[in-house]
This record gives structure tokens, sequence and C-alpha cells, in this order.
């Protein structure tokens, strides 16, 4: 019978992934809170898709910490064969796609957000493109 360690791989792609959600979410953050100081001055746009930028960064890091779990708890496996660590792995893949999931959502509700908000200000700059 094959043991489940066989079938671990690309634990390496796996933090790189997990560190490019990690970086992405650190930088959504940065956006949001430049969006929100920005938008103090400008208007409220700014302040809510500052906010957004900062809610969708949170859970873009969160994602990222956990799919590093996940691959750190497979490699663990792959040297130990504990089922604790494999159960750990299995636990940290679920949330990674919770938080993933909800980063996703966000993301597609900012799109006709941000299309309403381009009508509303381009509606209020008459003359701006001619």
């Amino acid at each position: 019978m094959n043991s489940l360690k066989e079938y671990i791989k690309g634990t390496g792609w796996a933090k790189f992934i997990a560190v490019m959600n990690i970086l992405s979410g650190a930088f959504l953050i940065l956006t949001g809170i430049v969006g929100i100081i920005a938008g103090i001055s400008q208007g409220f746009i700014g302040i809510v898709f500052g906010a957004l930028s900062i809610l969708l960064g949170i859970l873009t890091l969160m994602a990222g910490i956990k799919l590093w779990g996940t691959a750190s708890n497979l490699q663990i496996y792959k040297s130990t064969e504990k089922e604790e660590d494999m159960k750990e792995a299995i636990k940290n893949l679920s949330d990674y796609f919770i938080w993933y999931g909800w980063a996703i959502a966000i993301a597609l509700a900012m799109v006709p957000l941000g299309i309403i908000a381009s009508l509303f200000l381009g509606s209020s700059m008459p003359g701006l493109l001619y």
C-alpha cells in the first residue's frame, strides 16, 4: 500500500504562492491606507475604496499565512507521518480556501462599485475630456 507522503508534492510552489499572497495583502493594506488618507481631502469614495482595499488586503494576507502553514505541515508530515500533522495541514488548507474565497468575493464586489464610482465622478466633471 502506498503511503500518503508519496503524493505530497509542490510544497515549494505552495510556499511561493503563500509569499505572493502575503506580499499582495501587505501592498493592498498600504494602498488602502493611502486611499483613506487621500480620501479625507478628496471625498467619500477614496475612503470607501481605501477601507475595502484594507479589508481585501487582510483577507489575502491571512490566506497566505494559512497556505504557508499547509505547506509547512505537509513537509513535516512527510518526515514524521504523524496523523496530527496531516490533520493540521488539511485544516490550514480549508482555512486558506475560506480566507481566499472571501477575498475573491470582496474583489468581485469592488468591480461594480468601481464602475458606479467612475460614472458618478465622470458625470460630475463636465468638460474633462473635451
